[in-house]
């Protein structure tokens, strides 16, 4: 009786290639189908559909981030003046758009919340606290330095109002935004003042302590202390 040759072994690469050649020839079956074809059709549509759309989106919101950039330019020159209610309203005769209008019509840009600040900044100089706390509450650009300063402006108008214990609060947590914004050190100051003028000595106490530790060579440093001995003790 003749002996069984030795069954040959199959190797990992061999199989590896006979999956490739079967996957292969399946797709290729399944692609033959009209059927498949057409969904592969109504997918590649649906996905060139989504990417002209993204990029028209971010196309016609940078023009208009521009638009806004170029009015608001033209704008800051009355607020730098401290002509508020017409940098609010704008000059018609000069062509300058208000801050109202740059807001309302670009308030999705960046230069369009930016706007936003000069605009609470504006209804707070003219004493329409309301309105300036309403801008300032409402900016949602990526800028951490506008952001701190609306949520200050927001402190500055529940101080103007009164309530100095909610403008500590709101000026605390302006300096929180970002550890690198410039004006954390005088928003700092300003939560000092705030809570030591409403009596709140432990968190007047406090902030001073953060001042100091984050902040040893500042100038804010020095004029926060003249309200120390109110809450030193």
């Amino acid at each position: 009786m003749s002996s069984l040759k030795a069954r040959k072994k199959i190797t990992h690469k061999e199989i590896k290639k006979d999956k490739l050649v079967t996957g292969y020839f399946e797709a290729r079956n399944w692609l033959d189908k009209d059927e498949n074809k057409k969904k592969i059709y109504i997918g590649v549509g649906i996905l060139i559909v989504l990417i002209a759309a993204g990029f028209l989106y971010y196309s016609n919101k940078k023009a208009k981030n521009e638009e806004a950039e170029v009015k608001l330019s033209a704008v800051i020159g009355l607020y730098e003046q401290g002509k508020y209610a017409e940098a609010v309203n704008g000059d018609p005769a000069a062509n300058i758009t208000g801050l109202a209008q740059i807001v309302n019509e670009y308030g999705s840009t960046e230069s369009g919340e930016t706007a936003r600040l000069y605009l609470g900044n504006c209804y707070f100089n003219i004493k329409d606290y309301d309105n300036a706390l309403k801008q300032f509450d409402s900016y949602s650009g990526d800028n951490d330095i506008v952001k701190s300063s609306c949520i200050s402006g927001m402190g500055a108008v529940y101080e103007a109002k009164g309530d100095l214990k909610k403008a500590g609060e709101y000026y605390e947590k302006a300096a929180n935004v970002n550890k690198t914004v410039v004006i954390n050190q005088e928003n700092l100051f300003y939560a000092i003042r705030a809570y030591t003028t409403a009596g709140d000595k432990e968190n007047a106490k406090r902030v001073f302590a953060k001042l100091k530790e984050q902040y040893p060579k500042s100038k804010y440093l020095n004029e926060a202390k003249r309200f120390e001995s109110e809450f030193k003790n």
